[in-house]
């Protein structure tokens, strides 16, 4: 029987922590209602497509470089639906770039992506009505040897090794049905690189890649610097770019496709220091390419991103003719200016399949049916008009010079049917001040039972990253504008995170700080907003490469009465560690939280990277939703599959009781509530004060004379009272 228990402990436990990602709360845009508000965001979108759900309609597979993630969405009546139950059964290793391409010709497209040492190939295994399933390919090197990566014959049989920046390109370059591939050298990298497949020619069909290095100077063009590009015979001296091309000195990007319906294929090329797409012409064949000139691409309006855009040919209007898409193939903001809420360019095929012709259409596919606020985005709540349910704030990395401010949500809905109204960008007006990389949170600071605003920022003016709060101005509702912005003596890191929670239960705030080694360190609040580091690896949280800068949130998660803290990390997985106070010095979190409906089991999963969670009650259940930002500047809403509608009584966590004058109260309901605290005969005192479930009040006594008191709760048309004595 005690093994039995043992056994079953984990798993009872895990079962309280079990979480749906949902899709169903409205969110409304400027009069627009977005069709995937919570889809993670986008920025650096690596746009594939192929038939995810075997109705022969081709949906979009997107590889998001900057948080190595896939998403995956869904064609129906013509839109894209954002379907996240299909994105963990791609492989976990796809890095750098990621296409989709049917090298064997049996209707199902492969990938190919980077590996450290070449390409790595997966073949499409799919089985009819199961979802996607892949077979990570070997190659033969000789006798009992094989390569994990893909090998073309050059001067030996050597990996084809494009440039850990580089977007190789795969196409039937010569026409005969079978899989080449072109890519820049890897040594010298200003030249590109044509390997053919002999697959066909070796009597295979199409299903093998057998491919042979057929050139080095593909196209006889010579890429010096940015817009500096050679042909014919010149050096980059002669142009004036570039003289020594000794080492592959950035990434370029590589797409192909026969524009005038002569049978070769033009070349739209980019490269890491460049903002717009160059078209070059091919005025040879198939077997002997040769460009001699080089222009802005498309013509009309020609794409012009902050860096590196690179181009994607796929059919995204359901016309049957590829579109143009261009995205930064960045792994992160490199420039402030760079627009990352806006980064996906649409272009529509106006001509035909054979003659194309693209015409701009918008600079935000995707990205205008959903929530994305650039990069970074950090979400917090809080009921800031006072109607019982819970609006939603975001902050974000920057929106102009450096400088941003925090998103305003107000929830137009109800305390348990949520719908969201996007209402500002610039709550209070904090854009003036001149912070950027903002991560709010609401907590009650002073101890007046009202919350204050809190968050991490970076000054533009002196670069210094600290927490900063704001102390709301009002005794009833949080409001802000017109106060001074403080700060606490702490002085961050730019990519820290820091949590503002009172971890040792004496009424003073303490902050956590999730630093960028990985640890994550416990500030203690002597009382005087004076802070001592007691513990610089919390929880057992010490440096690691694989969770740097984690995020906290702090909330009862399970309706136990007890607060547990969800880690969110450096890869987009959140982790969480049930009654966090009691659990010792290195304890194991739970980390398989999400439900993958296929295999009908938990999982985790990469939310988006550098993931920062909030816990919320958005529907009014007995367990809070955990609402996650990401380095994509989206969101997503997890949804407690446990989650039952309140009980007719209300649980209130509520203590000490008896307790000293001037001493904090915590308050914890199991719902939204508003408590008035009255003497018992019946005089009101003070305010009335909004408590958002599962979220622990500390309500400081001040000025209250000893005596016995009534704690009024409400919610919903109930109510309960609790006694209790002040000393």
């Amino acid at each position: 029987m005690k093994i039995l228990l043992i056994l079953l402990f984990p798993l009872s436990l895990s079962a309280q922590f079990t979480y749906t990602m949902d899709q169903s709360i409205p969110v409304e845009i400027n009069e627009k209602s977005l069709l995937n508000p919570w889809a993670g965001g986008l920025n650096s979108a690596q746009v594939n497509t192929m038939n995810l759900n075997a109705d022969g309609v081709a949906d979009i597979v997107i590889f998001d470089k900057t948080s190595s993630r896939i998403l995956t969405y869904l064609a129906k009546d013509n839109s894209y639906h954002y379907a996240p139950e299909y994105e963990i059964y791609f492989p976990t290793d796809i890095s750098t770039f990621f296409v989709l391409y049917d090298y064997n010709c049996d209707g199902k497209k492969d990938i190919f992506t980077f590996g450290q040492i070449g390409i790595f190939v997966y073949r499409n295994v799919t089985e009819v009505g199961k979802p996607p399933s892949w077979k990570k390919l070997s190659f033969y090197t000789g006798p009992g040897l094989k390569s994990e990566v893909l090998l073309t014959q050059g001067n030996s049989l050597i990996n084809l090794l494009p440039g850990t920046n580089d977007l190789p390109h795969f196409a039937d370059m010569d026409g005969d049905g079978d899989m080449d591939v072109l890519n820049m050298k890897f040594v010298s990298p200003s030249q590109a690189e044509y390997h053919r497949n002999f697959s066909v020619e070796n009597n295979h069909g199409c299903d093998s890649l057998e491919l042979v290095r057929q050139t080095q100077t593909w196209g006889g063009f010579l890429e010096c610097s940015c817009g500096k590009i050679a042909f014919n015979g010149q050096t980059c001296a002669d142009i004036g770019g570039r003289v020594e091309q000794t080492e592959h000195t950035g990434g370029k990007s590589l797409l192909t496709l026969d524009m005038d319906n002569d049978g070769d294929r033009e070349l739209i090329f980019s490269e890491e220091t460049c903002q717009s797409l160059y078209y070059m012409r091919n005025d040879g064949d198939v077997n002997n390419a040769v460009l001699n000139s080089a222009s802005l691409f498309p013509s009309a309006q020609p794409v012009a991103l902050q860096l590196f855009p690179a181009a994607y040919l796929e059919d995204v209007d359901f016309d049957g003719k590829a579109d143009l898409l261009s995205s930064p193939n960045l792994y992160l903001r490199t420039d402030v200016n760079t627009n990352f809420k806006s980064s996906v360019w649409l272009y529509k095929n106006t001509g035909s399949a054979a003659l194309p012709n693209f015409t701009f259409v918008k600079n935000n596919f995707l990205q205008d049916d959903m929530i994305d606020e650039g990069d970074f985005s950090s979400p917090a709540f809080t009921d800031i008009d006072g109607d019982g349910d819970q609006d939603m704030f975001v902050g974000k990395y920057v929106t102009g010079v450096f400088q941003t401010s925090i998103s305003f949500y107000q929830n137009i809905g109800t305390a348990i049917a949520p719908s969201f109204k996007f209402i500002t960008d610039d709550f209070t007006g904090m854009a003036r001040f001149l912070y950027y990389n903002i991560k709010p949170q609401f907590v009650d600071i002073d101890k007046n039972g009202i919350v204050d605003l809190a968050f991490v920022g970076t000054s533009a003016q002196n670069g210094r990253t600290r927490v900063y709060y704001i102390l709301s101005s009002s005794a009833t509702v949080p409001l802000f504008g017109g106060q001074s912005i403080v700060n606490f003596p702490l002085v961050l890191n730019a990519s820290d995170n820091a949590t503002v929670v009172d971890i040792d239960r004496d009424g003073n705030v303490d902050i956590l700080v999730g630093t960028s080694t990985g640890a994550l360190q416990y500030w203690r609040n002597s009382g005087t907003n004076t802070f001592a580091l007691i513990n610089d690896k919390y929880l057992g949280l010490g440096e690691s490469i694989l969770r740097q800068n984690p995020s906290v949130a702090v909330g009862d998660v399970d309706h136990d009465g007890r607060e547990d803290m969800i880690i969110g990390d450096q890869a987009g997985i959140l982790s969480l560690y049930s009654d966090f106070r009691s659990a010792g010095s290195n304890p194991e979190p739970l980390k398989n939280l999400i439900y993958d409906s296929f295999s009908q089991s938990y999982t985790s999963k990469n939310l988006g990277g550098k993931v920062r969670p909030t816990i919320a009650n958005l529907f009014g259940t007995d367990k809070p939703e955990v609402i996650v930002g990401n380095s994509m500047g989206g969101l997503h809403v997890l949804k407690n599959d446990n989650g039952l509608a309140y009980g007719e009584e209300m649980i209130i966590g509520f203590y000490p009781n008896p307790v000293q004058q001037e001493q904090a109260l915590f308050i914890m309901p199991d719902r939204n509530v508003t408590m008035e605290i009255y003497s018992v005969l019946g005089k009101r005192i003070g305010t009335s004060v909004f408590i958002p479930g599962n979220q622990t009040l500390q309500y400081t006594l001040r000025g209250i004379s000893a005596g016995v008191y009534i704690a009024r709760f409400k919610a919903g048309g109930k109510s309960l009272a609790k006694r209790f004595v002040v000393l």
